[in-house]
């Protein structure tokens, strides 16, 4: 199964950084039971927050934004699973 989180950020803060951290530790826990994590987000406030979300990205299989989900990155890892 693949559970999917979606999220769009038009300004920076420390949610993003605290959200960030706590889809590492979900993704963790839902991978050990046996799902997929598939989080979409996208906005203007991750360029005050690259750090956090380049270390989620270090640690979660799928981090997509909306122009990957446009050009069908999405659908083909639903397909593929």
């Amino acid at each position: 199964m693949a559970l999917i989180e979606t999220n769009f950020y038009r300004g920076g803060g420390s949610k993003l950084k605290s959200t960030a951290g706590e889809y590492s530790e979900i993704f963790l826990q839902w991978k050990q039971d046996g799902h997929e994590f598939i989080w979409i987000t996208d906005g203007f406030g991750w360029q005050t927050a690259k750090g956090p979300l380049r270390d989620t990205f270090d640690k979660i299989d799928y981090i997509l934004n909306l122009d990957m989900v446009e050009k069908g990155v999405l659908e083909a890892l639903i397909l593929d699973h």
